[in-house]
């Protein structure tokens, strides 16, 4: 009887020992399951911090041309009492930058305490960054390389009809790799405080 059971053992696929190929397919499609969401959830979560990065580093290229209009307003309004042309004329002022309905565009180098209307030798409007310094800035010479950051500068005046209020408008463009399109504006009033 003993000699009866091993044989019915032996053919039977539930007591044989070992997995099938079903089984072993089966358990290969759970583990891969269990992997692929863990990582896709980092992946969101990788990609989702370069953009905010990015958005930080253009909200303060954006802050740091809006300090610098406003010093140059303030360094106008200083050197000229009273402060009649708040907006300054020349071949570096605010007036540059200034129009009725926002049509001029200019690009501002705080670095070099400058004001263009034609951007750098970057595309376009292009930062360049110097790797050394640390930062984004505008140039006309070849040093640093250009960024994938654009800032383009427009100021409306008059605004609401009064010839001592103008609106500042500070545009920064990218693209992020993937090769969507962001941008961040910044708008602010200024005022003749004089």
């Amino acid at each position: 009887m003993t000699n009866n059971i091993k044989r019915i053992a032996r053919f039977t696929p539930s007591l044989s020992k070992g997995f099938t190929l079903v089984e072993t397919l089966v358990a290969v499609l759970l583990l891969s399951v269990a992997i692929a969401g863990p990582l896709t959830i980092a992946s969101r979560g990788l990609n989702a911090a370069l953009i905010a990065k990015d958005q930080v580093t253009a909200f303060y290229l954006a802050q740091d041309a809006v300090e610098y209009i406003r010093f140059k307003r303030d360094t106008t309004c200083l050197t000229n009492s009273p402060c009649t042309t708040w907006l300054g004329s020349g071949p570096s002022s605010l007036s540059l930058c200034a129009s009725a309905n926002g049509s001029a565009i200019c690009y501002v180098d705080s670095i070099a305490n400058t004001i263009k209307v034609t951007g750098t030798s970057c595309t376009g409007s292009a930062l360049r960054y110097d790797s050394t310094a640390g930062r984004n800035y505008y140039s006309n010479g070849s040093t640093g390389t250009c960024s994938p950051y654009k800032r383009t500068v427009k100021i409306i005046n008059p605004l609401n009809g009064r010839s001592d209020e103008a609106q500042l408008i500070v545009t920064i463009i990218w693209s992020d790799v993937g090769g969507t399109a962001h941008n961040v504006t910044v708008k602010e009033n200024l005022l003749n405080w004089q």
